[in-house]
């Protein structure tokens, strides 16, 4: 049978055990939970390896190895840089600010809410002016390095790829040719680089516009907005892939690939998933991350006793989520905001141990803010229910799972809006396993198999969903895009090698 008491001996020893509960080495939970948090780059980096091994056998069937050079250079640097660019210039730029500028902290965030402000947090530390020059060095720090990673991708990266491509092929030229063609050349590749020096002046122009007038706003929405992030990622590095084109056709085919590419690196995988759980209705069970719903499985089954058979859904669902009583619900009543101060909450409240689980779960699972104690609604809903899922010891636990030390740290900002859909999708998967009961019964088994049942299914929709993502990616846009140029130019050749092309047919004509 269940343990009826959240507080008595048997579940403080059950939660124990549960903490001993390590997760060491790569398995496949963490493969596929990695998968899964759009912060991590194991998702990306699946997706980028097809994108490059379809793009550069693409590129080779159309243009051989001079186009398949070029293409796999400019995947490989490009998504190093787009995966990881905006990372390593602002760890160059905390060495600055650290070593050079003599901050005393560099490394915090800026995003706040009614739960989290670490800049207020920082204040009571730091001096006013100390404050005013960090977030200043904080903001031009991430401006900074977004321009630098995308400005490397989108302007610089194309112009040494082309380099190289006419260092190839002059030395290839050089054995067939003789030396007033060699000569033509070179007043060809001048002619070429003073074009390319018109392009990189009206870029310069270009970045001065009205920079210093959204500096502040373009930060915080780099910082805190994904949306903001790729967008601005995206068309500076696709814009600066147009400007750079050797010729128009070049700049179409860049426009086209990048724009279309879009979708299915940020959008598709998401899409698919979420249609997948409509059309299996079990997005209860396959929402929360496979790391996660194991930790919920113990926690579910500790609190069956050895030999225990079986208990009710009814019972099952009172233990793990505990229920609210009238007094509980007057409380809940009582609150108006969102977030509110424990010394406020003990205002309401008068019983010393509902008091003391509120406390815990303060200190446990945020910062304070401001140096005031303060719990979000739902965290006071978790403390009145009195359940062993939302036990503060089992809420700090997972929490800490799936944000890490960012939970606490006072100089790190996670959106309550996460938070609470994270302590949602807990919930939805305890009741989607007590519906899964059949005859209104749950055992220790039955859980277990529904946790399999929730990882396969996890598993088996991430994969499909990158699967399509990465064929789009890999194989059709890159087809789409050779098979428009082919429509338009009338010839299945690299735009940006044509000139190449030509040269190699006059060498050929000569010879003969």
């Amino acid at each position: 049978m269940l343990i009826q008491s959240i507080n008595s001996e048997t579940q403080k020893s059950n939660i124990k055990k549960n903490n001993q509960v390590s997760y060491k080495g790569i398995d496949a939970r963490k493969v596929i939970t990695a998968l899964a948090n759009p912060d991590t780059l194991t998702s990306t980096i699946a997706l980028e390896s097809c994108v490059t091994t379809g793009r550069s056998v693409n590129a080779y069937k159309r243009g051989g190895f001079a186009e398949f050079r070029e293409r796999f250079t400019d995947d490989i640097v490009g998504a190093l840089f787009w995966m990881c660019g905006v990372d390593i210039f602002n760890k160059i730029g905390n060495a600055i600010g650290k070593h050079i500028l003599k901050l005393p902290i560099t490394e915090f965030d800026v995003g706040k809410d009614a739960l989290r402000d670490p800049v207020l947090n920082l204040s009571e530390k730091y001096s006013a002016s100390v404050m005013k020059k960090l977030t200043a060095f904080k903001f031009t720090k991430i401006i900074a390095s977004t321009l630098l990673a995308t400005g490397f991708v989108g302007f610089v990266m194309p112009k040494i790829n082309q380099k190289i491509t006419k260092l190839m092929m002059s030395k290839k030229s050089e054995k067939s040719k003789n030396a007033q063609t060699l000569s033509d050349e070179i007043l060809k590749a001048n002619s070429f680089e003073n074009f390319t020096n018109k392009i990189e002046k009206s870029k310069d122009v270009a970045f001065k516009g009205g920079a210093s007038t959204v500096m502040t706003t373009v930060a915080h929405c780099l910082e805190n907005n994904k949306i903001c992030k790729l967008l601005t990622t995206d068309v500076g590095i696709t814009s600066g892939r147009v400007m750079t084109a050797r010729n128009k056709d070049e700049g179409l085919e860049y426009l086209f690939r990048d724009l279309s590419s879009a979708f299915f690196y940020y959008a598709s995988t998401p899409l698919i998933y979420k249609g997948l759980q409509k059309l299996t209705n079990s997005s209860g069970l396959t929402t929360i991350d496979p790391v996660s719903a194991k930790m919920i499985r113990e926690q579910m089954v500790s609190q069956f006793k050895d030999g225990a058979a079986s208990v009710s859904v009814k019972e099952f669902t009172k233990n793990a989520l505990g229920v609210l009583d009238e007094s509980a619900k007057n409380v809940l009543s009582a609150i108006k905001t969102d977030v509110i101060t424990f010394d406020e909450l003990k205002k309401i409240i008068s019983d010393e141990s509902v008091l003391q689980r509120a406390k815990q779960m303060s200190e446990k699972l945020q910062p304070a803010r401001g140096g005031v104690s303060v719990l979000t609604k739902q965290q006071v809903e978790d403390v009145l229910r009195n359940g062993s899922i939302n036990s503060p010891e089992f809420m700090e636990k997972i929490y800490k799972s799936k944000f890490g030390d960012a939970l606490t740290n006072k100089a790190k900002f996670i959106p309550m809006k996460k938070i609470n859909g994270f302590r949602k999708n807990i919930n939805d998967y305890v009741n989607a396993v007590a519906k899964e009961a059949k005859g209104g019964e749950i055992t220790a088994d039955l859980i277990k198999k529904v946790d399999k049942k929730s990882f396969m299914m996890s598993a088996g929709f991430r994969i499909a969903a990158l699967a399509v993502s990465a064929f789009a990616l890999g194989v059709v846009i890159p087809k789409l895009q050779y098979y428009i140029t082919k429509k338009r130019t009338g010839v299945n050749a690299a735009p940006g090698l044509r000139e190449y092309e030509t040269d190699n047919k006059q060498i050929k004509e000569d010879k003969k």
